[in-house]
């Protein structure tokens, strides 16, 4: 008896053990990478600054980015002084941040931003820091009504 509750236990901690795995190579869910890699494609396409994130790897592991350990969603974005400033004034279209279901935390500045289309898919994000940009108090104000989680923004102009 104690031999087959030995058994069960140990089979137990190596489907665990491989489910733990199995997470982690998968990483990211697919949206959410194809997602990253059309921002960086927008924000980068010289790859000054992101060009170690690739398809093929786990966006999870990638630097500026973190994901939630049981969903695998990611819940932080940083693009602070990511974008290639010699392309000029930025009007984000915050449609790019869609598949970011579960996105807390978002950090733009420093990225010649002057503007933002509104959109809805930022219903949980609770933190954005825009500092260093080129907002106009106005704009700005209008496009934070789309926010409805937001606690913290910081933005010195």
């Amino acid at each position: 008896m104690m031999v087959k509750k030995m058994g069960a236990w140990m089979l137990l901690v190596l489907l665990t053990l491989v489910g733990d795995w199995c997470g982690r190579s998968y990483g990211c869910l697919k949206e959410e990478r194809i997602g990253l890699l059309e921002i960086k494609a927008l924000i980068d396409p010289n790859h000054l600054s992101l060009g170690h994130w690739v398809e093929s790897s786990n966006c999870c592991e990638w630097p500026r980015i973190e994901c939630d350990n049981t969903t695998r969603r990611v819940i932080q974005l940083s693009f602070r002084c990511a974008r290639d400033r010699s392309l000029g004034d930025w009007v984000l279209n915050a449609s790019l941040f869609l598949p970011f279901k579960e996105l807390q935390s978002l950090d733009l500045s420093s990225n010649g931003l002057v503007g933002c289309f509104e959109n809805q898919g930022l219903r949980n994000l609770e933190i954005l820091y825009l500092n260093s940009n080129d907002f106009k108090e106005s704009v700005l104000t209008e496009s934070l009504g789309a926010l409805p989680s937001l606690k913290i923004l910081t933005c010195k102009f």
